[in-house]
């Protein structure tokens, strides 16, 4: 099913029996700017009222075999994460003078993973008629344009404001599917990692032992607590001694401080797809195809942007598991075909593909207040059974 802003907005008319001359926008900012108020406290009844049918369909959904999350970085954006669409390319002419011309042309293309591609194409062509010069000044840009955006667009997330991840494990928590969910991000952040340890909630990650910890992906076998599974890698990532390990952080004022490593990561180039096929990528790759595919699963993708190939590869062949329930989310309500074209397609013929688009649907804040259910809320079939089920104890009474 397709869902819209336009579809909130008439749910809201229709609970209260008329249609409401403020929009669902002004509501939210009702929320926001007048909270504590009577005002305010009325929007929140009108949103939550209207988020009735989404919330009890999710709830019922949520009571399949794994409740399996996609999260991109829309979700840490809140607490300080910055979309790499913001990046500029052209910042660094001031200090790379003679690459001047490289970074024009670079920062014409669309995105910094086109653009990096570009200062790597460009740093092969020096190798080949060997200016080793101008080879080492482009891979000194490469390389701070990628120290940059670790600094700049990950490591700005304030770990203080991790509120709504907060209430997230807690919704899920109080809803009994905790040993049953696994949330899979290409995040690099600690956002999940953070809140899952502030409320003492125990998780698997795909690393065992504790003063070395290194990868060990039959860690994430099984269903005894919940999986958080990275799959791009983490700012807590390093190589050591041939093996993959992950290393206590440090979190001091709401910032995380890692010692002076590099991490393991997939970097926004063309060259992750084929990382994806080496260790560890490969298995936690793996390990999300092979969850999506067997099993009776409810799968929610947000705050993913729907540019990785190989991450939609996987999305694909889950969509060929009949048995699972899908709830993805466009933030905006623009397609230009692609993935999320062929889900929106999806919608009218598959009544297991639930799209929802727009900036008030699709927003992970929203989501966790008003659509997360908090418990395991009962669909009008079980009401009616429950309900038999007192009348016959009271009448053998």
């Amino acid at each position: 099913m397709l869902y819209t802003t336009e579809y909130l907005q008439q749910e809201i008319n229709r609970n209260q029996g008329k249609e409401l001359p403020n929009d669902i926008h002004t509501l939210f900012d009702a929320v926001i700017s007048q909270s504590g108020t009577d005002a305010s406290s009325n929007a929140i009844r009108i949103i939550t009222e209207a988020f009735s049918p989404l919330r009890l369909k999710l709830a019922e959904h949520m009571k399949l075999d794994n409740v399996l999350f996609l999260f991109g970085n829309g979700a840490s954006m809140y607490a300080g994460s910055k979309d790499t669409r913001a990046f500029k390319l052209e910042d660094y002419k001031a200090v790379y003078c003679d690459l001047d011309s490289i970074i024009d042309a670079a920062s014409k293309l669309n995105g910094v993973e086109e653009q990096l591609n570009a200062l790597i194409t460009a740093r092969a062509y020096y190798h080949m008629v060997k200016e080793e010069a101008k080879e080492q000044e482009l891979e000194k840009l490469i390389e701070n344009v990628k120290k940059h955006l670790i600094d700049a667009f990950v490591n700005s997330v304030d770990y203080s404001k991790l509120t709504l991840h907060d209430v997230f494990l807690r919704k899920l928590r109080s809803f009994g599917c905790l040993q049953r969910t696994s949330i899979y991000t290409p995040n690099y952040d600690l956002a999940f990692e953070y809140s899952l340890d502030k409320l003492g909630i125990e998780y698997k990650d795909g690393f065992s032992g504790f003063v070395n910890r290194s990868f060990d992906p039959r860690t994430l076998q099984g269903k005894d607590k919940t999986a958080l599974v990275k799959i791009h890698g983490s700012v807590n990532w390093v190589l050591s001694d041939d093996k993959v390990k992950e290393i206590q952080p440090k979190i001091k004022d709401g910032k995380v401080e890692i010692d002076d490593t590099v991490p393991v990561l997939i970097y926004p180039t063309s060259n992750k797809l084929y990382q994806t096929y080496s260790s560890p990528y490969s298995e936690l790759m793996r390990h999300m195809l092979d969850e999506m595919e067997t099993g009776r699963n409810v799968i929610i993708v947000m705050g993913y942007k729907y540019g990785d190939d190989h991450i939609n590869e996987i999305l694909y062949k889950a969509l060929r598991n009949p048995r699972n329930i899908f709830y993805f989310f466009l933030f905006g309500e623009n397609i230009d075909g692609g993935f999320v074209g062929s889900i929106k397609a999806l919608t009218e013929s598959m009544p297991n593909v639930n799209l929802l688009m727009g900036e008030v649907l699709a927003d992970f804040k929203v989501f966790v207040q008003y659509m997360l259910p908090a418990t395991p809320e009962m669909t009008d079939q079980e009401k009616v059974i429950d309900l038999l089920q007192k009348v016959l104890v009271e009448n053998a009474g």
